[in-house]
């Protein structure tokens, strides 16, 4: 039989206020928040525990709302696909957090028109 533990985690950083579900089940953390309509859900073990779940998360969130301008709604997110997905290539690299600074990702993930070759 499968125990699940749910607790809540508030987050104050950087004067952002989030709201996170913490899921454990069988030594698996799943963080959950909503942004918008996005919801964002990171899932991690062993040494991703839920603390750094939350920091991977706060990343992730910053560089939508970055990308975004403002809280995604569904159609922005769509419209901005591309440069969402760039964004979090450069987050999490092979299933590993990669980045965590957000002027690092910025310019990692600058759009550059095509050039003839």
């Amino acid at each position: 039989m499968s125990v699940m533990y749910f607790s809540y985690l508030y987050c104050l950083c950087y004067q952002t206020f989030m709201h996170l579900i913490i899921l454990l089940c069988r030594s698996v953390y799943i963080v959950y928040t909503v942004l918008g309509d996005v919801s964002i859900f990171v899932v991690g073990k062993d040494e991703y525990d839920e603390l750094a779940l939350a920091e991977a998360i706060f990343v992730i969130s910053s560089a939508l709302k970055d990308v975004c301008g403002k809280p995604p709604t569904e159609r922005l997110f769509l419209d901005k696909y591309g440069k969402i997905c760039l964004c979090l290539d450069e987050i999490v690299w092979k299933g590993l957090l990669e980045n965590t600074d957000k002027e690092r990702i910025k310019r990692l993930v600058r759009l550059k028109p095509p050039t003839e070759f």
